[in-house]
Formats: structure tokens, sequence, C-alpha cells
């Protein structure tokens, strides 16, 4: 074991062990901040309550949903194989399925950068200037979606590749990196953004790095869509979703919030700023940002942030918490000893504030979920007013399907809006940008009770009955208003 200091060597039996108490200190803090969060009952909306009903059903999402002809299969198998391994396999029921994806996913990000480093606290040191930057990074990796792999794969990959060779990279680390890839693109997909850091080694001229990776990329990619079983429809159908949501021209208004230009993330501007002067005050030379990957890839992530915010809060934040990660590195060093017992209060310093801003409560985060009711098909006095078999749910709020359908995910009833909007049939998705422009006036819902038939129904957000005559209604939970046709 080598040291930071002069001598290189612990002065008492204590010291010798502070290296490991803080490598302790730190893999337990980051422990505790998913099992925390999960101890509040948290259940995060969206993609999360979907994937976690998909496991306890065998219908592919063409006989879930209402969707377009083209459309063949969904862009995460592996992670909804992998949660419906876990419940045939270990009859895991839902609440399991969803502290697992709590924790898992977070950890994902959380632990991948810890084979890399020195200084493990320089880790929770990034973690922690970026959360009080941007507060809702823990927002993003709350949410238990299969993105965050590909976040830590990506986490990883920065790390392992930052640093240029000096010669060629290992056969273990090229075939690190191809897995890593595979594995993010079968989990996740989204295989196209995977250009991003590719440009960034290209831009920064670090010819063999990027010449290795795009090598590594390509393998990797291939074989995460071959994991899928179709190899060449999974990556079309990544293309076709694209070209869907780009051709529709929508006001920004009606994005989907990761698809929302950024404001520019003044904030996390100012914090890159602070820690470059440090660095530049403590090696008395500017630095040289041309060189560096990930300079280029925090640049590429905040300039496409403003066109959508995905770029900067998938990629973009990510790169920033690696390049803080290694400045802070650099800095540790100089402050204290390897050895040394103020390491360890160090360590504390940053874990304690770490776990209790990222577990608390603010604003009902992590509890929002307990005062919500769900939609359960077993309930008596619904009866009659839930579509009959094949029927379909009309609705124009995509929090009432990933409400259903995790609550009743073996239900014979389809949805004419589910994850994604451009999905649905280009009548319906008409329609649908009809009522969002209208901001959800009842009048606007009229041309699907047109196409209604028995079987069918209409799901109405309101605080009152809507005035829609044609059909009968229920109050069925909430401000939830189901309509069936008139007999």
């Amino acid at each position: 074991m080598t040291s930071d200091s002069p001598t290189g060597v612990a002065e008492s039996p204590f010291q010798r062990y502070v290296p490991l108490a803080a490598w302790l200190i730190v893999v337990i803090a980051l422990l505790m901040i998913p099992m925390r969060i999960i101890s509040y009952g948290y259940l995060p909306g969206g993609d999360l309550r979907r994937h976690v009903a998909k496991a306890f059903t065998d219908k592919p999402y063409t006989q879930i949903m209402v969707v377009r002809s083209e459309y063949s299969m969904d862009h995460s198998p592996g992670w909804e194989w992998l949660l419906r391994l876990l419940h045939k396999k270990a009859d895991w029921n839902a609440d399991a399925l969803v502290s697992f994806s709590i924790g898992a996913l977070m950890l994902c990000v959380f632990y991948a950068p810890l084979p890399w480093l020195r200084r493990p606290e320089a880790w929770l040191a990034a973690l922690l200037a970026m959360m009080l930057a941007i507060p809702e990074v823990m927002i993003r990796l709350s949410q238990a979606r299969p993105l965050l792999i590909t976040e830590g794969v990506f986490i990883a990959i920065l790390f392992a590749w930052a640093r240029p060779d000096a010669k060629n990279p290992s056969w273990l680390k090229l075939a690190l990196t191809c897995l890593g890839i595979a594995l993010a693109v079968w989990m996740h997909g989204a295989w196209y953004l995977w250009v991003l850091p590719l440009v960034a080694f290209f831009l920064a001229r670090a010819w063999r790095s990027a010449l290795w990776l795009t090598a590594c990329f390509t393998v990797g990619i291939f074989s995460g869509a071959l994991f899928t079983g179709k190899p060449f429809e999974f990556p079309r159908q990544a293309i076709y979703i694209i070209m869907l949501i780009s051709r529709e021209h929508l006001p920004q208004s009606l994005l989907v919030g990761e698809l929302r230009p950024s404001y520019g993330e003044f904030d996390s501007l100012v914090l890159l700023a602070l820690v470059i002067l440090w660095r530049w005050f403590q090696t008395k030379r500017p630095p040289a940002f041309l060189g560096e990957p990930l300079f280029w890839m925090i640049l590429i992530c905040w300039v496409l942030g403003f066109k959508a915010d995905r770029f900067w809060a998938d990629w973009g934040v990510p790169a920033v918490l690696v390049w803080l990660a290694l400045q802070f590195e650099e800095i540790l060093p100089a402050l204290w000893d390897e050895f040394s017992p103020k390491r360890l209060v160090a360590c504390c310093v940053l874990a304690v504030p770490l776990v209790l801003h990222t577990t608390n409560d603010l604003d009902r985060r992590y509890t929002f979920n307990l005062n919500e009711a769900f939609l359960d098909g077993s309930d008596p006095s619904l009866q009659g007013w839930l579509p009959e078999k094949n029927g379909i749910f009309y609705s124009a709020q995509m929090e009432f399907f990933y409400n259903a359908f995790y609550k009743n995910p073996t239900a014979d009833w389809r949805y004419i809006l589910g994850m994604e909007p451009a999905l649905m049939p280009p009548d319906d998705l008409k329609i649908f940008r009809t009522i969002q422009r209208n901001n959800y006036a009842f009048q606007a819902y009229e041309p699907w009770i047109d196409k209604m038939l028995p079987a069918d129904r209409l799901v109405i957000y309101s605080s009152g009955q809507p005035t829609l005559p044609r059909l009968e209604w229920h109050n069925a939970i909430g401000n939830v208003w189901l309509g069936r046709l008139k007999k």
C-alpha cells in the first residue's frame, strides 16, 4: 500500500486502517441513500410502474396499448426480462420489484466509479456539490428507470478512458467496455446516443482512444441488439420512434419534460468555474481543456440541452460528476495524508450532509404516492364501468396508463395512450393533440366518443362530472371519471 505522505508509511497501527475505514464510510453512505428512500414506501411515477406491471403478464405492448401497425417492440427488453425472471423464479411481488428497482438502479450510478478511484471521498464530494447545484438530480436518480444502467456504464467508461493510454488498451479493458455497452443497450436501448461520447473523444483529438471506443461501441451495440433476439428490428424500432417524435413539430409546451429545452444550467456553470479557479490557483497553470474528452462531452451536452433537456440531464450531468471527482481526487492529497485521521473526518463531513440531503422528504418527493388511489379492476363498485373484454380505455392522461396498468397488469382491456403519444394511431394522435391544445376541454373528447364501442370507456380527470351527455358517468376514484355509452 502506498501513501500520499512523503514517507508513504502509516505512523501508527490505527492509521494503517484509515484507507479501509474511508472506503467503508463511502460504500455504506451510498448504500444508505436508496435504503432510506425505500423505507418511505416510495413508489416512483412513470416508467417504473409499467416495467413492474409488465413482469406480471406475457402480453406484448402491442396487446396492451392501441399502437401504430409499424410498432413491434419496446426499447427496454432486457430490464423487463430481468423483472419478469425475478417475479417468476423468486416469486417477488410488485413491492419487492419496486424496492429492487430503486435500490439496484441507483447503486448502478453510485458505485460505478469506485473501481477507478484512489480517494473514494472525491466521489462523495462530487455528488454533494452536484446535488447542491442541481437538486433535481436526485429526482432522476430515484425514478428507477433502466436509464440509470446506461448512466452507470457511461460513468465507468469515462473513468476508464478519460486518461489517454500511452499504449493500446488491454484486452480486458476492451472486453469490459464492449460488455458494458451491450448490457446498457439491452437493458435500456437508446443505442444511438452513444455517438455523443465518441464525438467528444474525436473533438479532443484522442485518436487512439476514439478509434478503440468506436470499435467497442460497434461490437457492444450489435451484441446488445443480439440479446433481444431481434438484432435488426430492435435498432430499427429505436430510430423509428425518434422519427415519429421529431416529425410532429409540436409546441414545446406539449412535450414531455425531458424533451423540453434546458434553461442553461447556470448553477452548474458556476460550480464548474469555481473548481477550475481552485485548480488553477493550486497548480499555478491554466487548465488545458481542448485536449480533454470530458470537456467536450460537457460542452456538447450543454449545447444540446437547449434543444432537449435529456441531453444534459442524462449525459451532461454524469460527465460533470466524473470531471468533478477527478478534480477533487487531484486536490485532496494536498489537504491531508492518505493515512491521516483527518481523512476520516473529511469522509464523515461529506457523507452525512450527502445522505441527509438526498434522503429528506422535501416537498413530499418520496411520499407523494402514499395518498394516491389506484383504479382496481377487482373493486365491486366498478363492475360494469370498466372496459369489457378487448375494450379500450380512451384517456388523454399518460398518468392514467401508468397507474391503471400497474394495478391491473393482467386486465383484458387496452389503452389508447401509453408511455409515448407518438405510438398512437395517426387519427387518435390527432385527437389527443387537439385535446391538449384545447386545455383538455370536454368538447375536445367528442371525436373519441364517436369512435367508442359498447365495450370501451372514456376517462376524464375532472373535479366535477364531465358535461358530455352522450355518456353516462361514474366517479371511480378521486378526480377520475369513467364514461360509457348509454344503453
